[in-house]
């Protein structure tokens, strides 16, 4: 069921962890840590506490979840897809347009 959503499922995760993951960088633990004081953390510490990166997660998320529920109906051998799956992306498409308030865009 998971083998084409592992990346959406973590970063589903990371969305909803948005919250901690940014006030992480708050804590004096963080702050003298080695991790923390290393370039490599600081990198990760602009990219969590960057708003552009949190709007592009957002924006991938209101675009891939209406294409899990086509690919799982895909991947399934319950039964067959064939007659099922051009509803699903028409279905899929509305739901990405209504994800993004019926904004038509190239």
């Amino acid at each position: 069921m998971t083998r084409f959503a592992t990346t959406y499922l973590t970063l589903t995760c990371l969305y909803a962890m948005k919250t901690s993951l940014m006030s992480m960088f708050n804590y004096e633990e963080w702050k003298t840590s080695k991790f923390g004081t290393s370039q490599e953390g600081r990198k990760v510490q602009n990219v969590v506490l960057d708003s552009r990166f949190w709007k592009n997660v957002t924006i991938c998320l209101k675009v891939v979840a209406p294409l899990m529920v086509v690919l799982r109906l895909v991947d399934s051998d319950a039964k067959p897809t064939m007659g099922f799956i051009y509803e699903e992306m028409d279905c899929a498409k509305e739901m990405i347009k209504s994800n993004f308030n019926n904004i038509k865009k190239m």
